[in-house]
């Protein structure tokens, strides 16, 4: 449900989006992970630095976004945000005496220092990796709809193309593809970091399982 609860701005854009386009979406995940980060605040009596700093990043990249009318701001804040924790995460590796890992997971696991170095690895690669994959969304989506801008067609750059009506142009097809383009970023955004996410985990359970079964054979 945590897990779930995490992911709940993420998938109300998803849905936003889908119905009422990609400025309404950004608005609407900002009030999500605005009231995500204040239940974490009243619930635990602390403010969680990750939902912070995806709230702070949002209303820069999102803000920006929203007054320019340019997508390209919110897409590439993903990829900003995983290349952060993955800063983060490699960083405690010689930041004091625990990784940033195990100060957050010390208390229901006890592992030997080398384990958490290897976890602490593993996931700052892997949010890398997330990101990479993301860049790779965002540049088939921005290259789409220039393509789509450039085509001599009489159409205002800060159109929002997921509402618009592609058969209203002499370019349909141009207009279809990058309204495609961009919709698969969005289904990256959530599908793709959701399931990423969870081969990371699945993962970290398998390395995690297999050193408490070396420990309990004495290896």
């Amino acid at each position: 449900m945590k897990f779930l609860f995490d992911f709940g701005p993420i998938i109300l854009f998803f849905v936003v989006y889908k119905f009422y386009g990609l400025y309404a979406a950004i608005y609407a995940m900002i009030g999500a992970t605005f009231a995500q980060m204040m239940y974490a605040r009243f619930s635990t009596g602390k403010f969680i630095t990750s939902q912070v700093l995806t709230f702070v990043l949002l209303i820069v990249f999102g803000g920006i976004s929203i007054a320019l009318r340019n997508p390209a701001f919110v897409m590439w804040k993903v990829s900003v945000l995983y290349v952060i924790f993955a800063l983060a995460l490699i960083g405690s590796n010689w930041i004091g005496s625990k990784t940033l890992l195990e100060r957050m997971m010390g208390k229901e696991l006890q592992l030997p220092r080398e384990i958490w170095l290897r976890l602490t690895w593993f996931w700052g690669f892997g949010f890398i990796g997330i990101a990479i994959v993301n860049a790779y969304f965002v540049n088939a989506a921005l290259s789409a709809r220039q393509r789509f801008l450039d085509s001599g067609i009489p159409i205002d750059p800060k159109t929002d193309l997921s509402n618009f009506d592609c058969s209203k142009t002499l370019l349909e097809d141009l207009c279809l593809t990058a309204q495609s383009a961009e919709g698969a970023w969005v289904n990256f955004k959530l599908f793709g970091t959701l399931g990423l996410t969870l081969v990371l985990i699945v993962i970290t359970v398998f390395l995690l399982s297999k050193n408490i079964k070396e420990k309990e054979a004495g290896l």
